[in-house]
């Protein structure tokens, strides 16, 4: 009789792996609670966007110290226009999650991706699989449906869904301009350098708002929690998972997310959601789902396949 047993290289193997989905599961969680935990703050969205800016800041920096590095001025220049795009994005985000129902203010931000890969294909010469369009179109219905039919009593508003539609183009201007301009900056060196410049970008928003200082005890206290959960757990748990989960199977995971906001919205706001907004969410997160899929696996062939086509023999 013979028996076989795991060899412990493979066992160290799953155990990674088994902590990447961990990781990611706990990566998800952290940012789709930000809208419910804006909300709750009591404060306005700039003020608290500013100061869990300020907070990561000194993190991210201490993180970066403690490994005897410092932010050059060549990092700087790399993260500038990056930086700004952040620092408004999360402004603009928290402002309109204020004035808004958490179900419209994720499932607007869940359209991103939607602009991102065809910015990527037109700027980065990047996959995009035609098919998938079609699930963008259908996405982009379910939000529709999610919007107009929000309860006339619920925290939903023009104002809200306009400020949400602008942190959501303000998203994909990061995501892109990250693309091009980080080149070969760690998360770590990355996160110290952004961070303090999308701070100095908000500041002025701040400013104008008025009363810098002004959040109220219970301002304080969940900004801190934003800066401990979206600020850093959230992108640790996603530079953790990235060892061994691919970025692909990363992304189909965070579809999770605009549906969890609204779970999170329920249970700790009591906001209502009705029958014709939850198809819509449903819609949405089924579309995006599909968009995400296709497209990877799209990438994936068109990347096997080009060797073949260059002339290029692989080893």
């Amino acid at each position: 009789m013979v028996t076989t047993t795991a060899s412990p290289t493979r066992k160290r193997a799953l155990s990674a792996k088994a902590f990447g989905v961990l990781a990611v599961v706990g990566m998800v969680i952290a940012f789709s609670l930000s809208s419910t935990l804006v909300k709750r703050a009591e404060s306005p969205g700039v003020l608290v966007a500013f100061w869990r800016m300020v907070t990561v800041s000194v993190v991210w920096n201490l993180v970066l110290w403690s490994t005897g590095r410092r932010i050059t001025m060549r990092n700087v220049r790399q993260a500038l226009v990056p930086g700004v795009f952040f620092g408004l994005n999360l402004a603009v985000f928290f402002a309109g999650a204020t004035h808004n129902s958490v179900a419209n203010a994720a499932l607007i931000g869940s359209l991103a991706p939607f602009l991102i890969v065809p910015v990527g294909a037109w700027l980065f010469k990047e996959y995009i699989d035609p098919r998938a369009l079609v699930f963008a179109v259908v996405a982009f219905g379910g939000v529709a449906l999610v919007l107009f039919n929000a309860p006339a009593n619920g925290d939903a508003s023009l104002e809200g869904n306009v400020f949400g539609v602008i942190a959501m183009l303000l998203l994909v201007a990061y995501v892109a301009s990250t693309k091009h301009f980080r080149q070969d900056m760690d998360v770590t060196t990355f996160m110290s350098t952004i961070c303090p410049i999308a701070a100095v970008a908000v500041l002025p928003l701040a400013i104008a708002h008025g009363d810098v200082f002004g959040m109220s005890a219970t301002g304080w206290k969940y900004m801190l929690i934003l800066t401990l959960t979206s600020g850093v757990a959230a992108q640790g748990l996603l530079v953790f998972a990235q060892k061994t989960i691919q970025i692909g199977t990363i992304a189909i995971a965070q579809v999770a997310q605009p549906a969890l906001a609204v779970v999170w919205s329920f249970l700790l706001l009591a906001e209502v959601v009705n029958h014709r907004q939850m198809a819509g969410i449903t819609i949405v997160v089924g579309g995006l789902l599909a968009f995400v899929v296709l497209n990877q696996r799209g990438d994936r062939s068109a990347s096997s396949a080009l060797p073949d086509r260059a002339g290029v023999r692989s080893v």
